[in-house]
């Protein structure tokens, strides 16, 4: 009997300690963010001779990029981890570093992100990619464009059928200046919304395994049965395909 009540003492007062230990933590915690602390953040600018080719790959930090009246790449990122810039053969490749460390949360970790103002001209080739951030392009012009994520949102302003979008989970939300050629949009688990241009005209492949199709540019709403694709047509010679798992595609 007495090692079994020594048993529970001793539960008891590591619960307890652990206890105490985990409102430590907290409390820590609270103070640091309270303090603006979160670990080794990072805010700089860097500008850059305006390139051909622009690539920009981070593992979680969100990236804009638009064009702004400069005549070179400016380049403004807040983060705890610092990017690696590389210039070689008119390509400007932007990649985030991969060590580790621990960042705790605070105000400051919403300001997280890359944002890239580029001179205007048409590009040869921009790609933005990113494993968990967001991706937004406003109204950029590219003889080749690229966006991808694994998880993060994206915001597509003014692309074009010449645009490579692809992502494994996250929304796509784009609009489109025109639409005169083949595309092809995957989703994944992710919702696609497209904002088409008023002389809309195309042949339409959506392939899904649970989603459902919806727009308001069709005579009629068109809900395709489980595994099925939506195959409609408009009158038009041009295709655009959309494929997902399970997210829903709206046209508008």
């Amino acid at each position: 009997m007495k090692r079994i009540r020594l048993f529970k003492i001793l539960c008891a007062v590591f619960s307890a300690a652990g206890a105490l230990m985990i409102a430590a933590g907290i409390y820590l915690h609270f103070r640091a963010s309270e303090n603006g602390y979160a670990g080794s953040v990072i805010t700089e600018t860097a500008e850059f001779e305006t390139p051909r080719e622009l690539v920009v790959i981070t593992t979680s930090m969100p990236i804009t990029a638009e064009y702004g009246d400069t005549d070179k790449v400016i380049v403004s990122y807040t983060g705890s981890l610092p990017l690696i810039f590389t210039e070689e053969k008119g390509m400007l490749r932007i990649t985030q570093n991969d060590t580790f460390t621990m960042t705790l949360f605070s105000a400051r970790t919403a300001e997280f992100g890359v944002h890239i103002t580029l001179p205007h001209k048409v590009y040869k080739r921009i790609s933005l990619s990113s494993s968990g951030g967001s991706v937004t392009s406003d109204c950029l012009a590219a003889e080749t464009l690229e966006f991808g994520t694994k998880s993060g949102d994206m915001r597509l302003l003014g692309i074009d059928e010449r645009a490579s979008v692809r992502t494994e989970s996250g929304s796509v939300y784009a609009e489109f200046s025109s639409f005169s050629s083949d595309m092809t949009v995957y989703a994944g688990a992710g919702d696609v919304t497209l904002l088409m241009p008023d002389e809309l005209s195309l042949y339409l492949e959506f392939f899904t395994e649970s989603g459902s199709f919806t727009s308001e540019r069709f005579d009629a709403t068109y809900w395709h049965e489980y595994g099925d694709a939506a195959v409609i047509y408009n009158g038009a010679k041009h295709r655009l395909r959309v494929s997902t798992s399970s997210g829903d595609l709206y046209i508008y």
